[in-house]
């Protein structure tokens, strides 16, 4: 789709490190290497900004973004839950 935006990701250089962040695949264009575009453009800065390294959080029962992140050489490093407070007193 001429025009059309068909993935997105955000990276941030913290320190020596790349964040990604906020990547996500219009549905239209999933399975077409998207993704590991944007990641590889992302890589390119975080090697023009002197990252040595990039993380990023997938959620557990995420398969398809597991699978493309471990394509593109991210391995397991550790697991992460939410907690939540009842803030009504």
């Amino acid at each position: 789709m001429d025009g059309v935006a068909a993935g997105i990701g955000l990276f941030v250089r913290e320190g020596r490190w790349c964040a990604v962040y906020c990547m996500a695949t219009a549905p239209w264009a999933r399975g077409r290497g998207v993704a590991r575009a944007v990641l590889r453009a992302g890589a390119r800065w975080a090697g023009e900004v002197r990252a040595s390294g990039m993380f990023l959080q997938v959620e557990q029962d995420n398969d398809a973004a597991r699978r493309l992140y471990a394509g593109c050489g991210f391995e397991f490093s550790h697991e992460y839950h939410y907690r939540v407070a009842d803030t009504r007193g």
